[in-house]
């Protein structure tokens, strides 16, 4: 009997631990398809690792060494490295499209004339004359002579007789009701003048003052009327804004005011005067001390009297205009620069590691297959090397003189890095070349209705507009933008797809927790029947 019930007994136990370990089975295949929630999560990964594994050995560490095996896991960690490599290739695509910018922005520096044109100018003596020139004036050395300078005409009024004196009180009400007429080469212009206002205010009103002129297309423009008044000991002082000797002022009244401001038959007047210099052996003369039609393109400004010399004539002043230099040779320095970092960037994304054979430590570029970069950095390095000569398509002559990058001291290394040569470039400009047959090796442009570009900066600036610049064309926003679209596309799509797995995976994980922790609690409680059993037994053997 006693063995009948043991047998029993142990069968009911084993039975428990069959349907447990089936259910296992079942769930663990299954767990792909399944779409319960467990309360287990890592919050309780704590209380879980105490009682988990005590009868079967499976532990929480096992049931993570299972999923981190699992083919999902696998595939997560692949999506995972994609996405990384796709971020990287990402941000060296960035990279590159930024400093294609900063080298497009330093190619159309070296197309614009004052790069080439700009003049440097100086004066042997800055107390007599000075000069300035634009981009268009020519080069030369010019001899001036200045006997007179240009001066305005000036009006000396007389103490109004409301003052009186020249020590009364200026800040004194006139008490003065008229208007007076004021004249410039400007234009007339009425100011009324009432009782409340004192010498200064009229002074201040008079500058004031403005009228409505045509200017050359006809419309009306309101502008200064060119005559400024100061009070000097209580006089008003009148002065024309416009020197020379046309550029004459007056003032006047019908109803007595002018008389009463002192401006009447009191004042006395001095007339302007024109300036009278020479220059290269012609006299000359100008309203203006500041002279823009003796030097073509270039500012003359007479700032005093040239000295006598022993034998009576006047001293020249020499005045310089030269090519200034310095802005082509930083233009076509920063151009190098801009060349060597986009440069830069594309050898280290391209780069192919050839220090080891082993492919899990190579240290290749994050583009080293990327044919688009690999063949912008060809381009490139293609187009610095290039001569600067272009030929007219419809005539088929050469556009310039046919200049080589090397004879302007640029050079290219076999990583493709640009170099200048300063010396080489100074000389270049320097020696018979000449700026317009430099500045034609860089940029030129031919014809009249249609221009044609041409160049050594051309080259360049086409294919950075194929890599960055939208082609309607051919629909497509350029070949960095597009590849930036596909990626952003790329990494969506795997980001979703993580996330997908993530949740997976971690329904699988609680559910291998519950189904082991089944198993051990179905054998802990097999354990506990057996000993209440085992005691049941001992207690009927001592009753007997």
């Amino acid at each position: 009997m006693i063995y009948m019930a043991t047998s029993s007994i142990s069968a009911a136990t084993s039975s428990a631990f069959s349907a447990a370990t089936s259910n296992l089975n079942k769930s663990t295949t299954d767990t792909d398809k399944t779409t319960s929630k467990s309360s287990l999560t890592k919050a309780t990964d704590a209380s879980i690792k105490n009682n988990l594994g005590k009868y079967t050995g499976v532990t929480l560490d096992v049931i993570d060494q299972l999923i981190e095996a699992d083919p999902l896991s696998t595939r997560k960690s692949s999506d995972e490295d994609l996405i990384k490599n796709l971020n990287e290739q990402t941000t060296a695509w960035k990279n590159i499209s930024s400093s294609l910018s900063d080298l497009k922005t330093a190619l159309n520096y070296l197309k614009d004339d004052d790069q080439y044109y700009t003049k440097a100018t100086s004066s042997s003596n800055q107390s007599v004359a000075t000069i300035s020139a634009s981009t268009a004036s020519g080069i030369g050395t010019y001899s001036i002579k200045v006997s007179q300078l240009a001066t305005a005409m000036k009006i000396y009024g007389g103490v109004p007789a409301a003052l009186g004196t020249t020590d009364a009180d200026s800040s004194q009400k006139l008490n003065l009701t008229g208007s007076l007429n004021l004249t410039s080469s400007v234009g007339t212009a009425t100011l009324n003048i009432n009782d409340s206002q004192n010498i200064n205010d009229i002074a201040t009103a008079i500058n004031k003052l403005t009228v409505t002129v045509q200017d050359d297309k006809g419309k009306d423009v309101v502008k200064s009327l060119g005559i400024t008044a100061t009070v000097v000991a209580n006089h008003l002082v009148l002065s024309s804004v416009a020197t020379g000797k046309d550029n004459t002022i007056s003032v006047s009244s019908t109803d007595g005011t002018a008389d009463s401001l002192g401006l009447g038959s009191q004042a006395h007047s001095v007339a302007g005067q024109d300036a009278v210099y020479n220059i290269d052996g012609y006299d000359l003369t100008s309203a203006s001390n500041t002279i823009t039609n003796a030097i073509n393109g270039a500012t003359v400004t007479l700032t005093g009297l040239s000295a006598k010399e022993a034998d009576g004539t006047l001293a020249d002043t020499t005045l310089n205009v030269t090519h200034d230099t310095t802005y082509l040779e930083a233009a076509v320095e920063n151009f190098v620069n801009k060349y060597n970092a986009t440069m830069k960037y594309l050898n280290e994304y391209t780069k192919i590691d050839t220090s080891t054979e082993d492919l899990d430590e190579k240290q290749n570029g994050v583009l080293e297959d990327d044919s688009a970069a690999s063949r912008l950095k060809s381009e490139l390095a293609r187009l610095a090397v290039s001569l600067g000569v272009d030929t007219n398509s419809k005539t088929g002559e050469k556009i310039n003189s046919g200049l080589t990058s090397g004879q302007l001291g640029i050079s290219v290394d076999r990583d493709g890095i640009m170099s200048i040569d300063a010396e080489k470039l100074a000389k270049a400009i320097d020696n018979g070349n000449g700026i317009e047959t430099i500045k034609n090796f860089f940029y030129n442009t031919t014809g009249r209705i249609s221009k044609e570009e041409h160049g050594y900066v051309t080259g360049f600036l086409a294919t950075i507009k194929t890599y960055t610049e939208p082609d309607y064309v051919h629909n497509t926003k350029g070949i960095i933008n597009d590849k930036l679209d596909m990626n952003a596309k790329e990494i969506s799509n795997l980001n979703s797809d993580v996330t997908d797995l993530e949740t997976r995976l971690a329904e699988k994980r609680e559910s291998l927790i519950n189904q082991y922790s089944a198993v051990d609690a179905a054998m802990e409680k097999a354990e506990a029947m057996l000993k209440q059993i085992d005691d049941w037994f001992k207690t009927d053997d001592n009753n007997k």
